[in-house]
């Protein structure tokens, strides 16, 4: 599955956690961290599909808290490397 992942810089208050996630609502989101810094800075790295990357990217610059986006394009075949939960199905084929 191509994804790309989007590291997400921004000012750590009250609620950002939950206009991050609810920003993400529509989105297929593969994984999300959220990591704060004494500095009231927080940085969030949110995989999501390709197909879903650009208007994700594009919501979360209009977040008040957003500092920064970067996306970071991965190849196909690379979900284990990106910490991507992968599942399979029963068969142990994956799934599509």
């Amino acid at each position: 599955m191509e994804h790309t992942r989007l590291t997400v810089t921004l000012q750590s208050g009250h609620g950002t956690l939950a206009r991050l996630a609810a920003t993400l609502n529509n989105h297929a989101v593969l994984d999300l961290t959220y990591t704060t810094a004494p500095t009231n800075t927080a940085t969030a790295v949110v995989c999501v599909t390709q197909s879903d990357a650009l208007r994700a990217q594009h919501k979360l610059r209009r977040l008040v808290d957003v500092i920064d986006v970067t996306p970071i394009p991965a190849s196909p075949g690379t979900a284990e490397m990106a910490d991507v939960p992968h599942t399979r199905h029963p068969t142990g084929a994956p799934r599509p």
